[in-house]
């Protein structure tokens, strides 16, 4: 069995015995140095005496003061010990040398080993029969003088058997509590590992709710333990301290997601709500005990050297130090980190901002050490992917690991579906039906399916939500029965998109449109309470419009809107009379030259293509009036909003971006020009009499109006120009 020992107990046991050793050794010496004195003892035998005793004695304590855990130490003082003992017995005059044994017995019992035991009898037995003989040759002794031999035999089996049984019981006592003590440091062992992956799995989990900061916990935790280990602490503080570093931004836990994945500059009062995510920390940890000083990392990492830091204010040596060393590692994993407003520093701007702030923001003792390891290449910078570090694990640890992963990766797989359909109709959710969608254009042409159910605020309004919700629910069946492999998306309260894959011919398109509205008109009449709710929708085709999905949504969108103008329910394919290409360009180009082609070739708005609709039939019926009556040529200009990345922008942003690209135009207009909102990423101006010459002024005022307000630079403004002369419209 391994032997497990206890430093401080073994530090204990090798100091007493020296010094036990050393003061029988002593008292040896100086009663024999009186002996010597009085002419009962010659120099020949004091030199040999002291050195099978002095010397040993001496040896032994120089090994312990070189080692104090020495686990050998104490056979070489028992050795030791024995040879005084036969020394000064064989050369004794007195059988009452026998007691200078009985010390020996006492330390042999700490042993508690049996083997040393007999060993040590059987050595005193022969060193007393050698005695007994020359007592008897040197008739020293008689039969009628034996009794003291006969008592110091008779001892001598009486201790040592006393003591080989005392020391098997003490033995056996031992190694049970041994076996359990190394039974239950194992299991803290395992316990230690078992908590240093769960607060792994914490820290992923904190730095999961910021995208902006993957693998910050774990980089954070392997700086301060290098720092910590550079200050000379020992591996077990270093690995507290790389615990405490895994844990220091728990707080987190407790900020919105909004605040955190926040790309632009944090408001006043969005910062001081991210600040409290130091005190919400320390308050999570603050009844921990199993680590010291766990949470002093969350609650006071934020706080600078010069108190200007946050939130106690706290100065100089009043911060904890293990904040101070989790603060600089913290700092150093922002600067070597890419965010999305920076990239990440040079090696040299580190060093150089690091000497800068040592004194104020830093502790100058911690910032020097710091940059001694960075200039020593002693620091390896950790990437964002790269894996933490693995604990030495065992068996029971792996199968612990093993299933707290599998945990929670079905309840991550669980939480997954959960946000892919939508609860009330089965569909995907809009978010992630987008996403798929985006994804199947990118292989394959297809089609894509707006559709609309309006009117449908009435009936809640009338009979309760109850009733609209359960007609969107077999709307939503009707869909999911309709194709196979239809991917089916709820895309609003009432409205759904649907990607139909390998569709590419127009007339396949408008017969399941015809198909389908036929299907959800007739669920709809099945059930008398929904009367007057109509079904509009929109459709659009790859090979017509591009295979970028909002590019494709912006033409669906055009066709839906224009169905739901004529307030009735039905559904329409948008066209165009050339194919675009794969990024969809040039279809805003597109929309205004047939725009202006179809007024032109009808001398009236009535089949306008694609967007016949009240709205814009009479604002045209309007301007021509005037136009012609003041013999002025009309001017249009048509504003489009393009995502700069078509994969990554979503419809929320786009309707967005619309609000203030409305507000730049407004700001830009006089109060004889009209404008109208002619698809879901367009804005269509009339211009009176408006020289092109000064076309570029009204659209460079718009797009400055634009940028100015909206800051987030995901979308972009297009203008598009056309001019209606004055004798085309008579």
């Amino acid at each position: 069995m391994q032997r497990v020992e206890n430093k401080e107990i073994e530090y204990k046991i090798n100091r007493n015995l020296i010094i036990g050793w050393l003061i029988i050794v002593s008292i040896l010496l100086v009663a024999y140095f009186g002996e010597f004195l009085k002419g009962q003892r010659t120099g020949r035998y004091m030199l040999i005496f002291s050195a099978v005793t002095a010397v040993p004695a001496l040896v032994c304590a120089l090994l312990f003061w070189r080692d104090h855990h020495n686990h050998n130490l104490r056979y070489f003082i028992i050795g030791g010990y024995f040879l005084m003992y036969v020394y000064v017995l064989l050369t004794g005059n007195t059988t009452l040398v026998f007691t200078y044994i009985l010390p020996l017995l006492s330390l042999i019992v700490l042993y508690h080993q049996p083997k040393l035991v007999v060993i040590l009898w059987l050595g005193s037995v022969v060193a007393n029969l050698i005695f007994i003989a020359r007592q008897f040759v040197q008739d020293k002794i008689t039969v009628e003088t034996s009794k003291d031999i006969e008592i110091q035999v008779a001892l001598l089996f009486l201790c040592f058997g006393f003591l080989l049984v005392a020391s098997r019981l003490y033995d056996d006592l031992y190694r049970k509590n041994e076996a359990y003590m190394q039974e239950l440091a194992e299991k803290q062992r395992q316990l230690q590992r078992v908590t240093l992956q769960t607060i792994t799995t914490i820290a992923n989990i904190i730095d999961a709710k910021d995208e902006y900061t993957k693998g910050h916990s774990q980089r954070v935790a392997d700086y301060s333990a290098a720092i910590a280990r550079e200050l000379g602490y020992g591996e077990e503080y270093v690995n507290n301290v790389r615990y405490i570093g895994l844990l220091h931004d728990i707080g987190k836990i407790g900020i919105p997601d909004s605040i955190l994945n926040k790309p632009g500059k944090l408001t006043d009062e969005e910062f001081e709500l991210m600040k409290r995510h130091v005190e919400i920390g320390g308050n999570i940890l603050k009844d921990n005990r199993m680590i010291k000083d766990l949470s002093d990392g969350a609650r006071y990492h934020h706080e600078r050297y010069d108190g200007r830091g946050y939130m106690q204010h706290l100065k100089g040596e009043e911060i904890p130090e293990i904040a101070r060393i989790i603060g600089l590692a913290d700092a150093y994993d922002a600067m070597t980190s890419n965010r999305v407003y920076r990239k990440r520093l040079t090696d040299e701007q580190v060093i150089a901002e690091m000497e800068r702030c040592s004194g104020s923001q830093f502790d100058p003792r911690i910032a020097r050490v710091f940059i001694d390891l960075l200039k020593q290449g002693r620091i390896k910078q950790l990437s964002p992917d790269a894996p933490a570090a693995a604990a030495d694990e065992g068996s029971t640890l792996e199968q612990s690991t093993k299933l707290l992963q599998d945990m929670i990766r079905m309840q991550k797989e669980k939480d997954v579906e959960n946000e892919e359909r939508d609860y009330l109709t089965g569909a995907y959710t809009r978010r992630v039906g987008e996403r798929k969608i985006a994804g199947r254009l990118t292989e394959q042409d297809g089609a894509l399916l707006l559709i609309d159910i309006t009117n449908l605020n009435e009936i809640n309004s009338r009979h309760g939500f109850f009733c609209g919700d359960h007609l969107i629910r077999h709307v939503a069946q009707v869909l999911d029965a309709f194709r196979p492999g239809m991917l089916v998306t709820r895309f609003g309260g009432d409205e759904f998109i649907c990607c139909l894959d390998g569709v590419t011919r127009r007339e396949d398109m408008e017969q399941m449109m015809e198909q389908l509205h036929e299907r959800i008109v007739q669920c709809i009449r099945e059930m008398p309470v929904y009367e007057g709710v109509q079904v509009c929708a929109g459709g659009a085709l790859s090979v017509t419009v591009g295979r970028e999905y909002m590019a494709l949504l912006s033409a669906a969108d055009k066709a839906l809107y224009y169905m739901k103008q004529l307030r009735k329910g039905g559904w329409y394919l948008y066209e165009t009379s050339e194919r675009r290409g794969e990024d969809g360009a040039n279809i805003s180009r597109l929309d205004l030259e047939q725009l202006v082609a179809n007024i032109v070739r009808e001398g009236s708005y009535e089949s306008v293509y694609c967007l016949d609709y009240p709205e814009l039939n009479r604002i045209y019926d309007f301007v021509r009036k005037v136009s012609v009556r003041s013999r002025q040529d009309i001017q249009l200009i048509l504003i489009t909003l393009k995502p700069l990345n078509e994969k990554t922008t979503t419809v929320e942003e786009r309707d967005e971006a619309m609000g203030y690209m409305e507000k730049a135009v407004n700001a830009a207009l006089r109060k004889a020009d009209i404008m109208m909102r002619f698809s879901s990423t367009q804005y269509l101006i009339f211009f009176m009499n408006l020289g092109r010459e000064q076309i570029p002024t009204v659209t460079n005022r718009i797009m400055n109006n634009f940028y100015r307000s909206y800051d987030k630079k995901t979308m972009s403004l297009t203008y598009d120009v056309a001019e209606l002369k004055n004798e085309e419209m008579e």
